[in-house]
């Protein structure tokens, strides 16, 4: 065990000798979990065990013909919305708040700017199949509601969709209701 040196007419508190012990410790510690990483499980190489690690925490794109084919995944993307009803989106009043969202696998929610007012949600998704919503959004007073109306009710529509490279678009029924480009958030 570690004895704290002594002075002459020096007291030191009881617990003066634990503070080398826990940075002895600590230091172990560290040096152990970076040795686990850089060797992997079982010896692996840390490059293989960290892509599958990293693989296996990503979501899973849905098994469609868009998505074999090299297709942006439709969930952890951001979509930012490029024509809704056949229509140009108009620009964004606020160039923060774009009218798109990004659907979250964990938890099955969507997070989103409706052009003004941020939005959530819940959706569910099997298949080729969407359904999104009840939607909550903030009330925000806002020069283009009309754009972000349409936007929600287009959202609120959605029965199917279909990925093709970068490009969303989502249907009601056999309509296409809007279309939504990946971009970096």
């Amino acid at each position: 065990m570690y004895a704290a040196p002594r002075r002459v007419g020096v007291t030191l508190p009881p617990w003066s000798f634990m503070r080398p012990v826990c940075l002895t410790l600590l230091a172990l510690a560290l040096t152990a979990c970076s040795e686990s990483r850089s060797r992997g499980p079982a010896g692996t190489d840390s490059a293989t065990t960290s892509a599958t690690a990293d693989s296996a925490a990503l979501p899973t794109p849905p098994d469609t013909p868009a998505a074999a084919a090299g297709a942006t995944p439709l969930e952890g993307t951001h979509w930012r919305l490029v024509d809704i009803g056949g229509q140009p989106s108009p620009p964004a009043a606020d160039t923060l708040r774009q009218p798109g969202f990004t659907l979250y696998a964990r938890g099955q929610r969507l997070v989103g700017s409706a052009g003004c007012n941020r939005m959530k949600g819940p959706y569910q998704l099997e298949g080729t199949k969407l359904k999104v919503g009840p939607l909550a959004t903030t009330r925000m007073a806002c020069p283009a509601l009309a754009t972000e109306t349409a936007f929600l009710e287009a959202l609120a529509a959605t029965t199917r969709y279909e990925l093709s490279g970068a490009s969303l678009t989502l249907f009601g029924g056999d309509t296409a209701v809007a279309r939504l480009e990946a971009s970096i958030k």
